[in-house]
C-alpha cells in the first residue's frame, strides 16, 4: 500500500503543474482555524493544521495527507471485508479498489471527500461491530464517525442511510440494545457537530447558501434529471472500470479452473462468506451511490461526480458477491497480482496521456493545465515593484489566486475573490497596510482603478497600492 501511494503521488507530482484546486484551497484556509468556512466544514482543515505547522505550506503536505486518508480507509475497508468474506476474497477486493480511479489518480487530493472516506469506512466498521458483537461501545463509536464525518462533508448523511438501512434488516427495533445503540449514537454524532451547527448558526449557514448557488440549487427540469442521474451514474462505473476490467480478466482466466490452484487455501479451508455480507456490503456499497441518484431525480439538483469518492471503497466487494464465491478462490494471488500490475500501467499511461506535460491536448483540468510557478516567476517581481514591498495578500478566482500564492516566496495570505466573509484569515487592517495584488481572467473583470496588464489573453494582475506607512513585518 505504501509502495503504491508513494508511487501515484510522485507520478501525479510530475504530471501535473500546479496541485489540486481542492488540496491548495486547504492550504488557504488552514491560515485561520475555524468551525466552519464559507463553502464547507472545518475538519479536514483541522487535521491538515498541525502537518502546516510542522512541515510548512507545502503542495507535498497536502498530497501526502490525500494518500494517508484514502490508505486508510481502503485499509479499514479491508479489514472488515476479510471478517465478511475471507482472507482471499477481501484481498481481491483490495486490488480492485485500489484500481478506482477516485483512490489511483487521485491519490494526491487532500479534500472533503477523501477525509469523509476513512470516517465512513470505520462508521462501516463499528456498525458491524454493533450487530457482530452487540456492542454499545460500537454503538458509540459509530457515533463519534458519523460526527466527526459530519465535521468532514455533510454527505455523511448517506453512511447514516447505510447504518438506518441495516439496522432496519437486522429488525433492530426488536432488540432494546440496538434501539438504545441507535439513539446513542445519533446523540454522540450531535455533540460531536455541536460546535459547527453553532457555527452555521452565527454566519446564516454560508455552506447551505453556498450549496444552494450551486449544485444543490440547480432546479434541472424533470426531463433532464434522468438523463443527468444515469450521466453520473454512469461516470462511477467509469470511474470504477480499471477495477471491472481486471476482475472480468481474472474471471476469465481462470473460468476453466475446476481446483483450487496452488499457493490459494484449498476447498474445505475457505471461510464462509457471512450470512449478512451481502445485505451490510450493499448498504455500504452501493446503497450510497443509489441514494445519490435518487436525490438527483427527486430534487434536479446538479450531482457533482467526485460525490462518490467517500462511498466506494466497499464496491469491488459488494459486486464480487454476485459472483459465485467459489469462483474468486480459484484465482491464484500470483495471478491477481500480475493482473493488478497491468491494470496499474494502463491507468499510468492514461494518467500521462491526460495530462498537460503529454503534449497531446486531452487534458481538461484546469488546475493542472494552470502553470502557475512560470506566472508567479513573472509577475512576481513586478508586483513587489508596485506594492514598494512584499507581497502579502493575494486575491482573485481561487484557482489562480491560492495556486499563485504557493508559487510566490512569501507565501501571501489569499482573500477569495475579494471576500473578506469567505477570509476570515485576511483583516481589512493587512489590506490597507500591506496592498493586494490582483489576479484574474477573462471570467472576471478587473477592478474599477486599478492599472492592469494582462500576461495573457486569458490572465491579468494589478496591484492596488497599500495605505501610506506601510509595515512590511506582521
Amino acid at each position: 500500500m505504501a509502495v503504491w501511494a508513494i508511487a501515484w503521488i510522485t507520478l501525479l507530482s510530475a504530471l501535473t503543474w500546479s496541485p489540486p484546486t481542492d488540496s491548495v484551497e486547504q492550504l488557504t484556509w488552514v491560515r485561520s482555524v475555524e468551525w466552519g468556512y464559507y463553502k464547507h466544514p472545518p475538519l479536514p482543515t483541522i487535521l491538515i493544521w498541525p502537518l502546516v505547522r510542522v512541515f510548512g505550506i507545502h503542495e507535498w503536505v497536502v498530497g501526502a495527507a490525500g494518500a494517508l486518508v484514502i490508505s486508510a480507509a481502503l485499509l479499514i475497508s479491508w479489514r472488515l471485508v476479510r471478517e465478511l468474506a475471507g482472507r482471499h476474497f477481501a484481498a481481491l477486493a483490495l486490488l480492485g479498489s485500489l484500481c478506482i480511479t477516485y483512490y489511483s489518480t487521485r491519490t494526491n487530493f487532500y479534500n472533503h471527500n477523501t477525509v469523509l472516506l476513512p470516517f465512513v469506512a470505520a462508521a462501516a466498521w463499528f456498525c458491524w461491530r454493533a450487530f457482530a458483537d452487540r456492542s454499545q461501545g460500537a454503538w458509540l463509536a459509530l457515533g463519534l464517525m458519523l460526527g466527526l464525518g459530519a465535521l468532514a462533508k455533510y454527505q455523511v448523511a448517506l453512511a447514516g442511510v447505510s447504518v438506518i438501512a441495516f439496522w432496519l434488516v437486522k429488525r433492530g427495533w426488536r432488540d432494546m440494545l440496538h434501539v438504545r445503540g441507535l439513539l446513542s449514537a445519533g446523540f454522540v454524532a450531535a455533540l460531536v457537530f455541536a460546535p459547527h451547527l453553532w457555527w452555521l448558526v452565527a454566519h446564516d449557514f454560508l455552506p447551505f447558501q453556498y450549496a444552494s448557488r450551486t449544485s444543490l440549487g440547480a432546479a434541472l427540469p424533470c426531463v433532464q434529471r434522468a438523463a443527468h442521474a444515469l450521466h453520473w451514474l454512469a461516470d462511477q462505473c467509469n470511474r470504477a472500470s480499471p477495477a471491472l476490467l481486471l476482475a472480468a480478466g481474472l474471471l476469465w482466466k481462470t473460468r476453466r479452473a475446476a481446483v483450487v490452484p496452488p499457493g490459494v487455501l484449498s476447498a474445505r479451508e475457505v471461510p464462509a462468506v457471512h450470512p449478512d455480507a451481502r445485505l451490510f456490503l450493499f448498504a455500504w456499497g452501493l446503497l450510497p451511490l443509489l441514494t445519490i441518484v435518487l436525490i438527483g431525480l427527486a430534487t434536479g439538483a446538479d450531482l457533482q461526480f467526485q460525490w462518490g469518492t467517500a462511498f466506494m471503497s466497499f464496491t469491488c466487494a459488494a459486486l464480487m458477491l454476485f459472483v459465485p464465491a467459489e469462483r474468486w478462490q480459484r484465482i491464484a494471488w500470483r495471478h491477481a497480482l500480475a493482473g493488478f500490475v497491468v491494470v496499474q500501467l494502463l491507468l499510468v499511461a492514461m494518467a500521462w496521456a491526460t495530462s498537460p506535460v503529454s503534449g497531446l491536448g486531452l487534458s481538461k483540468s484546469r488546475s493542472a493545465d494552470f502553470r502557475s510557478a512560470n506566472l508567479a516567476a513573472r509577475i512576481g517581481p513586478q508586483a513587489r515593484i508596485a506594492l514598494d514591498g512584499p507581497i502579502r495578500v493575494i486575491t482573485g478566482p481561487a484557482r489562480i489566486a491560492s495556486a499563485l500564492s504557493l508559487r510566490l516566496s512569501e507565501r501571501p495570505l489569499v482573500l477569495l475573490e475579494g471576500d473578506l466573509v469567505a477570509s476570515p484569515w485576511v483583516s481589512p487592517a493587512q489590506i490597507e497596510r500591506y496592498g493586494v495584488l490582483w489576479v484574474g481572467d477573462d471570467h472576471l473583470a478587473p477592478p474599477p482603478g486599478l492599472n492592469v496588464h494582462w500576461e495573457t489573453e486569458q490572465l491579468w494582475w494589478a496591484v492596488q497600492q497599500p495605505a501610506e506607512g506601510r509595515v512590511d513585518a506582521y
